[in-house]
């Protein structure tokens, strides 16, 4: 026979669920910055170094 959880074991499991998910998009959402900051400064240097080309060839 299949046991139905009481309203405090629900509340529970949807407390730590919804902090575990807030923990997980917090984490997800620092890698995604941090990733777009290094590539910023790729494409940064890339541009300097395209113009530097070009300002140095006649």
């Amino acid at each position: 026979m299949k046991q139905i959880p009481n309203a405090e074991d629900k509340k529970a499991a949807l407390d730590a669920f919804r902090e575990q998910m807030a923990h997980e998009v917090e984490e997800g959402i620092e890698h995604h910055e941090a990733s777009m900051t290094k590539m910023g400064f790729l494409f940064l240097g890339i541009f300097i170094a395209v113009i530097a080309i070009a300002a140095l060839l006649p």
